[in-house]
């Protein structure tokens, strides 16, 4: 008799209710939930007492059903063939999961940027919740129960808000994934999508958009025969020349002085930033009488500004915040710097003589410049290479049409700056040099960042059709040349790299020199010329040469080289 009556129980409670008859059979098993509520003294109690109240009249029927008819139990046998397939439909549904499916609809909302619309099917829904539920019920811990004994819908009032978050945030995770394949889009960077205004609905689908930035549709040009000019890549005197000053610079050392700075001077300053809309910072920073930053602030005309002056004076700046400024409250804004100087350092460069080539390991002067410019030739080689590689880069943006659309680029700056400081390390440029560059880089990102970006999809396009692919030995070659011009340990030039993002612009700027050289291969090639071109091109050799000699350090008068001149592969 126990038996029939287990049975009848556990088929009209579907779920997790089937043990509780065990509970109910013994006498002494009913009033347990009210003496334990006064101990536990929790609401949660008073449901599970008012739950196994309610069971107590359910155990009385089943025996007068049995008495009346023996077809009672196949009776109460219905439910069970209902809910058994409930349990198997859970355990078998992965056979039967592509019926229902993700709903992905994708409508144009202006240039370059999609509204993708994503249906979540209830069945779906309620597959992962009774998924979440069971789970649960087999772990969940409720007064007066058992670990795996609580009815179903105890758990769910307990449980139900965390396992509907968890719900939520599972589907849309599968559903994005999904969405992503389904339309086949090239998105860039993450979608726009704002998780908590996400609400599981009790009943029906779950419907919600995203809006995503792709990449544009566009024909390349002919690949075929581009016409390039070849470089001349004689080491000049001047060169040398040139080379031997900044070799004086790089080793340049400081005494405090009561004089007025001087261009390259060290200064102590101390630093207070105001603006509208940004809470005023005080700081002390060490500058050179240079181009330079405080607190992230791109200061380019900072040497013209602190030249000429003496301890106690000061030097107002005006500077735009650039959008990429870590303080995100900054960005845009215009700030002012006040700086107060309160030491100058002046600078003592070392003559560059016999003696100083002695030092070095040379006879003579005459025989370190001999190989100071053996030296500076296969960098000038080099160099005329990357001058061709510009060459190939310019023919491309001139005659590759689309267009970008304002705020697309502005907020892809950051690689923007991580790209300019990759092509700074690879051409050899010292730490101080790579904070002037990036100085004045930063101060002119958001023009950089429209032909950076157009570039960027062209060559990618062009590596994606040729599957042109970057190997790891690939990688760690250029990390160790890297370390090798900055003179320190390939794994710590390799962990900046990775803790600032910096890596992934290594990967993809030894993609797009393989796109260039490829191009190369097939190119129109000229012989050198004295037409503009050929001058224009042929310029831009001489600070990198001289910069990236193994025994020079290169200080580029930026008024000989733009930056896109410059730092393009």
């Amino acid at each position: 008799m126990p038996e029939e009556l287990q049975d009848p129980r556990d088929q009209s409670d579907t779920q997790p209710e089937a043990p509780e008859p065990e509970q109910a059979a013994p006498a002494a098993e009913e009033p347990e939930g009210p003496a334990e509520e006064p101990a536990e003294a929790e609401p949660a109690e008073a449901e599970a007492a008012a739950e196994r109240q309610e069971a107590p009249p359910a155990p009385p029927a089943p025996p007068a059903a049995p008495a009346e008819s023996g077809d009672a139990p196949p009776e109460e046998a219905a439910p069970p063939e209902e809910a058994v397939p409930a349990e198997g439909t859970e355990a078998g549904e992965p056979a039967e999961a592509p019926g229902p499916e993700f709903g992905v609809a994708v409508e144009d909302v202006g240039p370059l940027k999609k509204k993708i619309v994503v249906t979540v099917p209830e069945a779906m829904i309620e597959t992962k919740r009774n998924e979440m539920f069971g789970e649960l019920s087999d772990s969940a811990q409720v007064p007066g129960f058992r670990i795996g004994r609580a009815p179903r819908r105890l758990i769910e009032k307990r449980f139900g808000r965390e396992v509907g978050r968890d719900v939520r945030n599972a589907l849309i995770g599968e559903s994005l994934r999904a969405a992503m394949d389904k339309s086949e889009l090239k998105v860039l960077g993450e979608p726009d999508l704002d998780l908590d205004a996400i609400e599981l609905p009790e009943k029906g689908d779950l419907v919600y958009d995203m809006e995503v930035e792709v990449a544009p549709e566009f024909e390349l040009p002919e690949l075929e025969g581009i016409p390039v000019q070849r470089v001349a890549s004689e080491v000049a005197d001047e060169y040398v020349d040139q080379a031997l000053d900044r070799i004086r610079l790089s080793q340049a050392k400081y005494e405090l002085t009561d004089g007025p700075a001087a261009e390259q001077d060290g200064v102590v300053v101390s630093a207070r930033i105001s603006g509208e809309g940004i809470d005023e910072t005080t700081t002390t920073a060490t500058l050179r009488v240079a181009p330079g930053q405080v607190e992230g602030l791109p200061l380019v005309e900072l040497g013209k500004e602190l030249a000429g002056k003496k301890a106690g004076d000061t030097a107002v700046l005006t500077v735009k915040v650039p959008g990429v400024h870590p303080n995100e409250a900054w960005r845009d804004k215009e700030a002012t710097v006040e700086l107060t100087i309160n030491e100058v350092r002046k600078r003592l460069l070392p003559e560059i003589d016999d003696e100083y080539a002695r030092q070095r390991g040379y006879d003579s002067l005459v025989e370190y410049r001999e190989d100071l410019a053996t030296q500076m030739g296969s960098r000038l080689q080099l160099e005329a290479r990357r001058a061709l590689r510009r060459q190939i880069t310019d023919y491309l943006l001139a005659n590759t049409r689309f267009e970008l659309p304002e705020g697309v680029a502005s907020r892809h700056e950051l690689r923007v700056l991580q790209r300019r400081y990759v092509d700074l390390l690879q051409a050899g440029y010292t730490h101080e040099q790579i904070q002037e560059r990036m100085t004045e880089i930063q101060a002119t990102v958001s023009q950089e960042a429209q032909r950076e970006m157009k570039l960027n999809f062209i060559l990618g396009k062009i590596a994606d059709a040729e599957k042109i692919e970057v190997t790891a030995e690939e990688i760690n070659a250029r990390v160790a040349q890297i370390a090798a011009y900055q003179q320190r340990r390939p794994e710590r030039v390799r962990q900046e790299l990775e803790s600032d993002g910096s890596l992934m612009q290594v990967e993809v700027a030894i993609r797009e020199e393989k796109v260039v050289e490829k191009l190369l291969e097939s190119a129109d090639m000229m012989e050198e010329g004295a037409g503009p071109e050929a001058d224009a091109a042929g310029a831009a050799p001489e600070a990198p040469d001289d910069r990236t000699a193994p025994d020079s350090e290169a200080d580029p008068d930026p008024a000989d080289e733009t930056p896109d001149e410059q730092d393009k592969p």
